[in-house]
């Protein structure tokens, strides 16, 4: 709050500030904490993928109950298929389970493009997955950085298009990276602060300008924070964190 943000995007997985198994004890600890300092929590974070996984109904219950309306998920695994569509279709009846269970709770699951080589890394993918199914309840978590990994040029803007004309982009997550070539020759991405790098973060905040979003956009720093101490690399975050923040905002008030 101190530092602007108007709220958080909290995890509540395996490792997080809330844990899976805890969750109906603090999760609503966490909430009441956050709203008290005068910022809310408008999605949560986690691993759901399975309506039958025994935390999956007590995390949409109690973050139902207390007015989180939206939640995001990853994407899945390849299993033994050999193509998109093959998966796709196998995933139905599962996707079907959880869809039936966010309708139940009145809660959005947002599948988040992750790039890399697990079935949702492209929007296209995401969309494959959640065409069958009320937009009311299952879509995409649009994460501009992977997306632009996957479709540097035209892929991230055709993918964006694509699931926000079916009403698919409830949520939207925004970092930035460039690619670093190493002295063997092999290409990875490399996390950077906002706007140094590729992600056109201009064009992006356009894009979502245009079909009038109103949902949370999470913000990740997940480039290293320079310092040698906790301390120092605590404060170094802070500062990165009202850098970035103030960049995304400065974007979005030019943005036509």
């Amino acid at each position: 709050a101190e530092l602007g943000f108007d709220g958080v995007d909290l995890a509540v997985r395996e490792g997080a500030h809330v844990l899976p198994e805890r969750v109906e004890d603090d999760l609503p600890k966490a909430y009441a904490a956050i709203t008290k300092a005068g910022i809310a929590v408008p999605m949560i974070t986690t691993n759901i993928a399975d309506a039958r996984h025994p935390a999956t109904r007590r995390i949409l219950q109690t973050a139902s109950s207390l007015g989180i309306r939206l939640y995001r998920r990853p994407g899945e695994k390849w299993g033994n298929a050999k193509s998109p569509l093959q998966r796709t279709a196998e995933l139905q009846p599962k996707l079907r389970e959880l869809v039936a269970l966010n309708k139940e709770y009145g809660i959005f699951a947002g599948i988040h493009n992750h790039s890399g080589f697990d079935l949702g890394a492209t929007p296209w993918e995401v969309f494959e997955m959640a065409k069958s199914f009320d937009a009311r309840w299952i879509g995409s978590n649009f994460d501009i950085a992977h997306a632009t990994i996957e479709g540097g040029l035209g892929g991230w803007r055709s993918g964006f298009r694509l699931l926000a004309s079916t009403s698919r982009i409830r949520m939207v997550s925004v970092k930035d990276f460039y690619w670093k070539r190493h002295a063997n020759g092999k290409w990875t991405v490399r996390y950077c602060p906002l706007g140094e790098g590729m992600v056109d973060l201009p064009a992006f905040v356009r894009y979502l300008k245009q079909i009038q979003f109103a949902g949370p956009i999470s913000l990740h720093m997940e480039y290293p924070s320079t310092g040698h101490s906790p301390e120092q690399q605590h404060q170094q975050l802070q500062i990165d964190m009202k850098r970035d923040l103030a960049v995304l905002r400065s974007a979005w008030a030019k943005a036509a």
